[in-house]
């Protein structure tokens, strides 16, 4: 990975550069490992500091040059660390030592921007946690330097410092790149081209908005709940339905809309799907892209996985389509100022439903570097802080992931309407899902 050009931030990540700058919510990844024992403090030692070389040892160096882009140093050490806890987490609390080691505050430009975290489960077993600033990385980029770090091979970052000559080639192409964003926009507004065909797909702006009866919490972060079945199970239920793995879990997250009042059995429920675009020896902190699944709830409830897997297929297929003025107007909210922003930010929202799926984990990955003592792994993204009133202002319902490693799937989800999915209602909620789908899950 050794980068002789000026690495510029991408406009994913600047969206997460700003969350965190301009909107004081930053966004952090996290993958845990639920191992069968504990790793050695040589092997996590060892591990944390391949990561010191790897992809994630970034750090962000801010413009202060009109139109110029953001770029990311090397950052080594300074990028982070590793902690083990010397008291066992008790039973009944595994998802609140989760919370704890995601809530890790980070900076950008000094470090940390990641931190492996470690400790014993009380009666057997362990968790090993790597949270991450979304900004120097997504989850592929995540699990591509996890799987780096776990070799002898060197995967070491570097990037070139930008010289004023860079700087200035920066602004005149950025120019360019901005105009050419702008009359896009115009083009498409004439030609009517830019406005998605209309679906009637219920959506995060458009759902019903529950009565806010839940109390106010925060800053913290949002409910999070996590749910293990047995894969066979899981693959077993998927045939059934004439569907896919991946089919199975888009049911079980519109499901969970429905389930939380925010749409009904006759909608059609959209769905983001994040898919990544990152090429090989790619070394973008963040490259995905995210589609919209329009899925009839019938279809989720009723378990008609067929018809999910067809519509699925279609927009993985059509994924090249025209830009939407959103993505179109990027190049231009990147050269903007923290402030411009957040002002524009104002009344935006999230997705009604977002479901990302990292499918199965390699075995050497799963098991931290054994895949004898793999036993789950969980993954997800959330804000550090965000009060249940900002919340309700984003108007968003539900995120999932799901993977499968060592024989388990594994649902996470963090409940974005505090009012449907709180955290008095999301486990019932996800374990009923499971059970009405003939699943039987086990929290974690």
């Amino acid at each position: 990975m050794a980068v002789t050009r000026v690495l510029r931030t991408t406009v994913d990540d600047d969206l997460f550069i700003r969350m965190d700058a301009a909107l004081g919510v930053p966004v952090v990844n996290q993958m845990v490992w639920r191992l069968r024992e504990l790793p050695s403090p040589d092997e996590l030692d060892r591990f944390a500091e391949r990561l010191t070389r790897g992809r994630l040892a970034r750090l962000l160096r801010r413009s202060r040059v009109p139109l110029v882009r953001d770029h990311w140093v090397p950052g080594g050490a300074a990028t982070g660390g590793v902690h083990v806890d010397a008291s066992p987490i008790p039973a009944g609390e595994v998802v609140g030592w989760i919370d704890a080691a995601a809530a890790r505050p980070f900076d950008l430009t000094r470090g940390p921007v990641w931190e492996v975290r470690a400790a014993p489960i009380a009666g057997a077993g362990a968790l090993v946690s790597v949270c991450l600033s979304h900004a120097v990385g997504d989850g592929a980029a995540a699990v591509t330097a996890f799987t780096e770090a776990l070799t002898d091979d060197d995967h070491s970052f570097t990037a070139a410092t930008p010289s004023p000559v860079d700087q200035a080639r920066e602004a005149l192409g950025r120019s360019v790149t901005i105009a050419g964003s702008a009359a896009a926009i115009v083009r498409d507004r004439v030609s009517g081209g830019s406005a998605p065909a209309a679906t009637g797909a219920v959506t995060a702006a458009s759902s019903r908005a529950l009565p806010a009866e839940a109390p106010e919490r925060g800053p913290t972060l949002a409910p999070f709940s996590v749910v293990s079945v047995d894969t066979d199970d899981w693959d077993r239920v998927a045939a059934q339905g004439g569907g896919s793995s991946n089919a199975l879990f888009i049911a079980v997250v519109v499901g969970l809309v429905v389930a939380a009042g925010r749409a009904d059995r006759d909608d059609i429920v959209r769905v983001s799907v994040p898919m990544s675009t990152r090429e090989p020896d790619d070394v973008r902190a963040n490259a995905t892209v995210g589609l919209s699944l329009d899925v009839p709830a019938a279809a989720a409830l009723d378990g008609d996985l067929a018809t999910i897997r067809r519509l699925a297929k279609e927009v993985y297929t059509a994924r090249t389509s025209r830009p939407t003025t959103f993505v179109r107007l990027q190049p231009v909210m990147q050269a903007l100022g923290d402030r411009a922003v957040a002002a524009l930010s104002r009344g935006a929202t999230t997705p009604l439903a977002l479901a990302s799926s990292l499918g199965r984990v390699d075995p050497t990955v799963a098991g931290l570097g054994d895949p004898a003592r793999a036993n789950g792994v969980v993954t997800r993204s959330t804000t550090q802080s965000i009060t249940t009133a900002r919340l309700r202002s984003l108007r968003g319902g539900l995120a999932a992931w799901v993977n499968d490693a060592a024989g388990t799937t594994t649902l996470s989800v963090v409940g974005l309407d505090p009012d449907g999915l709180g955290p008095d209602r999301l486990d019932a909620a996800v374990l009923a899902e499971l059970r009405r789908r003939d699943l039987e899950g086990r929290p974690w």
